[in-house]
């Protein structure tokens, strides 16, 4: 995910507004964004809704990317996209303007990384309850994905954000006692899916003892 400046996008400054305006910028196959951050005054432009569509399809959300707005260039990421709920257009999106000499926050998509022991050796099932991990460096030393090796992970064990070790480039800015990954035993799993049922099980009994 870290910046590459062969991915951009082309924009046009736009001084429209309002919803005839956004019908028409629809119409002509166009998303209005909005550019801000970065110390400048906030930017209203036009991106074709292709090709903003194919960057995100290719790349992801977190893609920072060189946004051209006529001949101004500037890498910038996705802060926010809109999309109709009913008919699941793009309706309009807020980018935020990059320092890449400036460390900001970033979330990272987790990678899990080889087969527990536990699961391998002992038929546990493995436990994923974090998918993404906040970041806190510089835009050109964003990781892809943060991988985490549970290949000597035992039954009952776990690993946690302070296990990881990703440089002295990159700040995890979760809790170090998250956990990231866990290997369970079939009958602990049982056990609480019984556990889950069991209240529905009581309230039922409970139900024919009032009709006698």
């Amino acid at each position: 995910m870290s910046f590459d400046n062969s991915i951009s996008l082309s924009a046009s400054n736009r001084t429209e507004r309002g919803k005839n305006a956004s019908r028409r910028l629809r119409a002509a196959n166009l998303v209005p964004v909005t550019v801000y951050g970065g110390g400048h005054e906030a930017t209203s432009a036009t991106v074709a809704k292709r090709e903003f569509a194919s960057l995100i399809r290719h790349h992801g959300r977190n893609v920072i990317f060189t946004l051209d707005v006529e001949g101004a260039a500037t890498p910038v990421k996705i802060a926010d996209v809109q999309i109709d709920p009913i008919k699941g257009f793009l309706v309009h999106a807020d980018l935020m303007r990059i320092s890449l000499t400036e460390k900001a926050k970033f979330d990272v998509q987790i990678k899990i990384v080889g087969e527990a022991d536990g699961v391998r050796n002992f038929g546990g099932i493995l436990d994923v309850p974090t998918h993404t991990l906040e970041i806190r460096c510089l835009p050109t030393d964003i990781p892809s994905v943060i991988e985490v090796d549970v290949t000597n992970l035992g039954l009952g064990a776990h690993l946690s954000v302070k296990d990881l070790k990703l440089g002295d480039e990159i700040e995890l800015l979760d809790d170090p006692e998250k956990v990231l990954a866990t290997v369970v035993s079939p009958k602990a799993e049982e056990t609480a899916e019984a556990g889950a049922a069991e209240p529905e099980v009581i309230k039922k009994g409970k139900g024919e003892e009032d009709k006698k």
